[in-house]
């Protein structure tokens, strides 16, 4: 099975790519984000990326959909490391201390049916990468985030459903019967940000009672381009990538307003706000891509006030 869900996901990014890129090649509707720096390859040629997040020390990890693999890039056009291997389809990463991180697995075709419980979830060690399993269970594990009490919220974007993990290691599968796939969590700790894949919009789910309204949708001409990673910054903006459309965008959930941040990139997967403390900027978004590709998108995070004036 896991041999033929790679064989489908590498069909659909091989031929529908270059179809997604054109077909969504029109404008946006977003008016672009000012003073934005222009986007740049900082690694290449590394097959399908499906997630990418910073370590306490600044640097990237990022996982291989195909090679099972978790990785660090140290630099810019360094040369990787892999940190773990045998991750069976990994998915998203939530770092949970200086050496310690959590990754989805099972990110794959068995999301059609969460019921199957299928994927879950593995802790690894970044100093000896060791691979120890943290929950089962799960619907799919694309996107993983974890709060600061420990709860752990993983996404299902093949079906209506996304997954809470509470500290004492109960699994509540489709907690939420909720199509999704990118995750953040507010700085208050109150609000779980959701992308909701078809038709694209961005979500706000109250952590406390489930609650979720819409915090934007996307404009008419991205409603069918699947929304995918999220992140947020520490001013509480939202960085939203548009697959097909090639795209991330930046979003301010108190005011509603989304600008355009970048665009012309082939199937975008994930994105990072930088850290400080390494060899990246904390004023640059970093971004993942199917087509095996990590950007970096300088001058893309304003150090404070309004997010999105064009």
């Amino acid at each position: 099975m896991k041999r033929f869900q790679q064989w489908a996901c590498g069909l659909a990014m091989g031929t529908l790519g270059g179809l997604g890129s054109q077909a969504w090649a029109g404008d946006s509707g977003l008016p672009g984000c000012g003073g934005v720096g222009a986007s740049a390859v900082i690694l290449s040629g590394q097959g399908p990326l499906e997630s990418i997040a910073f370590d306490q020390q600044g640097r990237i990890l990022y996982t291989n959909l195909f090679k099972g693999t978790l990785s660090r890039l140290d630099a810019p056009k360094a040369v990787p490391a892999t940190v773990a291997a045998d991750i069976s389809s990994p998915g998203g990463i939530a770092v949970a201390g200086a050496h310690e991180a959590y990754v989805g697995t099972g990110n794959g075709l068995y999301g059609l049916a969460p019921s199957l419980g299928k994927a879950g979830i593995v802790r690894v060690d970044l100093q000896s990468g060791q691979v120890t399993p943290q929950a089962s269970g799960l619907s799919m594990s694309n996107g993983l985030v974890r709060a600061a009490d420990g709860t752990f919220y993983a996404s299902d974007d093949l079906a209506a459903s996304l997954d809470r993990v509470l500290p004492d290691g109960t699994v509540q599968r489709t907690w939420l019967k909720q199509n999704s796939n990118g995750l953040a969590i507010s700085q208050d700790q109150k609000t779980l940000y959701v992308n909701q894949m078809v038709p694209a919009s961005i979500l706000a789910v109250d952590r406390a009672t489930g609650q979720t309204r819409v915090v934007a949708d996307a404009p008419p001409a991205r409603k069918w381009s699947w929304l995918d990673g999220l992140d947020i910054d520490d001013q509480g903006r939202l960085y939203v990538v548009s697959y097909w459309a090639g795209e991330v965008w930046r979003l301010d959930p108190a005011t509603r307003q989304m600008c355009l941040l970048v665009s012309g990139l082939s199937l975008p997967s994930a994105v990072a706000v930088g850290r400080a403390g390494g060899a990246y900027s904390a004023s640059s978004v970093y971004i993942t891509t199917h087509s095996g590709r990590i950007h970096e998108v300088s001058l893309a995070v304003p150090a404070a006030g309004p997010s999105v004036s064009p």
